[in-house]
């Protein structure tokens, strides 16, 4: 199925639709605690668990990053002792990590895994941190891939130095480009036994890039994000009707909902290039990106964008013959 939030501030906070905070709003007010990846002041990337709705939005939107999971473990066991229900956020190998630790399932627990493709290491992420604030003359206070506020529902992201927020080109910025190559993951995501749909989630989260290929077009603004929710469990159907009047919800068969999830069915692709970024990541990150992690200069991004609004496709692909 797809699913919006009617909940318009929570909608632009999230990725895309705000899937995971229809379901994390429902488990907070009902006195329940919800795990998540967050940042912290450092901009490292951890599991962290949330009970008050006013700090939910810490837990939103994409982290391209590995997430230390910390204590989240225990404290989820501990949480479940106590009788309180909990709801855990991750890749679908955390949420399988989970399972193993605990043992045995609890009513009292929901999680909802992500379509994954794969997370590169915090300590590229930090070294491409202050690789950017350098570059930038001032130190980076908050960091967003997904942000909505320039591009809309898209891949582009935003940063802030505290005072002013700034655009990021996922096609014109070293990580980011390098991420979306799939060339940064853990080499065990390249052969990632989770990317099928035997899901470890009750829920399966993501974004449903299929809207344009579907038929009969939905009545949202797909402007403002579409989530693709799988429900793989009992749980997961029951919490389904409890949120109902908390979004917009159509059903939709496998595979419309599956259309332009690759990660669903697949593994990422391996990317030679992924070792050698890995094996040279101690050198200072500005010689590694002009190494490594290729991306394309701002300059040659907006000839090529105006080029394909000006220029008729035939004249396009004649172009890229001759330049191969």
């Amino acid at each position: 199925m797809i699913l919006q939030d009617k909940d318009e501030k929570s909608l632009m906070e999230s990725t895309s639709g705000g899937a995971f905070a229809c379901i994390a709003r429902h488990i907070l007010k009902r006195g329940g605690a919800v795990f998540g990846a967050a940042y912290d002041d450092s901009l490292n990337v951890s599991h962290i668990a949330v009970t008050d709705i006013a700090d939910l939005p810490k837990l939103q939107g994409s982290k391209y990053v590995s997430s230390d999971l910390k204590d989240s473990y225990k404290r989820v066991k501990a949480y479940l002792k106590d009788g309180r229900r909990v709801l855990f956020s991750g890749t679908p190998c955390q949420i399988a990590g989970l399972k193993s630790f605990l043992g045995e399932d609890s009513d009292m627990l929901l999680t909802v895994d992500l379509v994954c493709h794969g997370v590169p290491s915090q300590k590229l992420f930090q070294k491409y941190i202050r690789w950017l604030g350098e570059k930038k003359g001032f130190p980076i206070k908050s960091f967003c891939f997904r942000s909505k506020k320039f591009y809309g529902w898209s891949l582009g992201g935003e940063y802030f130095d505290g005072k002013k927020s700034y655009a990021i080109n996922p096609d014109c910025d070293p990580y980011y480009a390098a991420f979306l190559r799939g060339e940064t993951f853990r080499k065990s995501c390249y052969s990632c036994k989770f990317a099928n749909m035997n899901r470890e989630g009750d829920f399966t989260v993501g974004d449903f890039w299929g809207f344009h290929n579907m038929k009969d077009p939905v009545d949202f603004d797909y402007k403002k994000g579409l989530s693709m929710l799988l429900v793989n469990s009992s749980k997961g159907v029951e919490l389904l009707k409890q949120i109902e009047g908390d979004a917009a919800i159509v059903p939709l068969d496998l595979q419309t909902i599956s259309a332009g999830n690759w990660n669903l069915h697949h593994p990422s692709v391996y990317k030679p290039i992924r070792d050698e970024i890995y094996a040279n990541i101690d050198q200072p990150f500005d010689e590694l990106q002009k190494k490594y992690l290729h991306h394309e200069e701002k300059f040659m991004y907006y000839v090529r964008r105006l080029r394909r609004k000006l220029l008729p496709q035939k004249i396009r692909n004649a172009l890229n013959r001759l330049r191969h």
